[in-house]
């Protein structure tokens, strides 16, 4: 299998504790596919989906792309060793954020990881604090062409604690900037272990 570059290294130092919890990986919103083929690549058994076209600029034969929404998932609970989330799971308002990441984390076996990142509420190089806020900390971004959604959430380090589900223990809580945009991007960086 061919090793793709990896252009936004934030998994490196999580490897050792996904390698930890076993190999089935589940990737949540995987867009083009990069983490999923990075994974693969280290040996993990990767299933990564989006809600369209996953995977599509790291088409390889590592990964396996499936066409699915955060919002209602078609895996058994309990299925993976690890679940990751980059950058996916802040388009919808409070309630049904909670619900999903309640959900992700019901894909998670005994003792698997939750690694995920999302938007910090500093991020206003990426819409924090801009355009109408429908509730707080979550704004109707105009014009953010390019994202299935109009919605976007920024949160807290609060607010990250309050979405991970209560089987899990947070490990790794990090405020982290990702220069991997024409601007930098601030977000929260977390890593979770189901009890």
């Amino acid at each position: 299998m061919t090793e793709l570059p990896n252009p936004d290294p934030w998994l490196e130092r999580h490897v050792e504790a996904m390698r930890a919890a076993g190999r089935r990986v589940l990737e949540v919103g995987c867009g083009p596919g990069t983490d999923a083929a990075y994974l693969a690549g280290l040996g993990f058994e990767v299933v990564a989906f989006d809600r369209a076209n996953p995977g599509r600029a790291a088409r390889t034969a590592g990964p396996r792309w499936v066409v699915a929404d955060a919002t209602s998932l078609p895996f058994r609970a309990g299925t993976f060793d690890v679940v990751v989330a980059s950058l996916s799971l802040h388009y919808l308002p409070w309630v049904e954020t909670v619900r999903v990441f309640r959900e992700v984390g019901e894909m998670v076996g005994r003792r698997g990881v939750l690694l995920f990142r999302v938007n910090a509420s500093d991020d206003v190089n990426h819409g924090a604090g801009q355009g109408e806020e429908v509730e707080p900390g979550f704004f109707r971004v105009a014009g953010d062409a390019g994202f299935w959604s109009e919605t976007k959430r920024f949160f807290t380090a609060e607010d990250v604690r309050a979405v991970v589900p209560k089987e899990f223990e947070v490990e790794v809580l990090e405020h982290r900037t990702i220069l991997r945009f024409r601007e930098p991007k601030q977000v929260w960086e977390s890593r979770a272990r189901r009890r």
